[in-house]
């Protein structure tokens, strides 16, 4: 069984897609007014309370960091605080010896 080399893309699928990005131009009234009552009727904003536990607001202040180049001060110290701690007990683990 062979393959075909690529010839570009499909033109059904183009067209297809076409039609459906014109399908697709914003709301109208009667879709905006449909949403407004489910919304008003479920109250999404009720349930939407953020995190509560402090594991989940330091989770949640984490977010978006992980790529972040410009760290705080404060940031950097307490990293390089919570690396030395580690340091330490993995070298006082080590002197310690593997205990059986």
């Amino acid at each position: 069984m062979s393959r075909r080399p690529h010839e570009g893309p499909n033109p059904k699928r183009v067209e297809a897609g076409r039609n459906n990005q014109r399908k697709r131009k914003g709301l109208t009234e009667i879709g905006r007014a449909r949403l407004r009552v489910a919304a008003l009727e479920h109250r999404p904003w009720q349930f939407a309370t953020g995190p509560r536990t402090p594991q989940g607001k330091a989770r949640a202040a984490a977010n978006g960091k992980l790529n972040c180049r410009k760290a705080g001060l404060q940031e950097l110290q307490a990293d390089l605080a919570a690396v030395k701690r580690l340091v330490a007990r993995l070298q006082r683990i080590r002197s310690e010896g593997i205990k059986s």
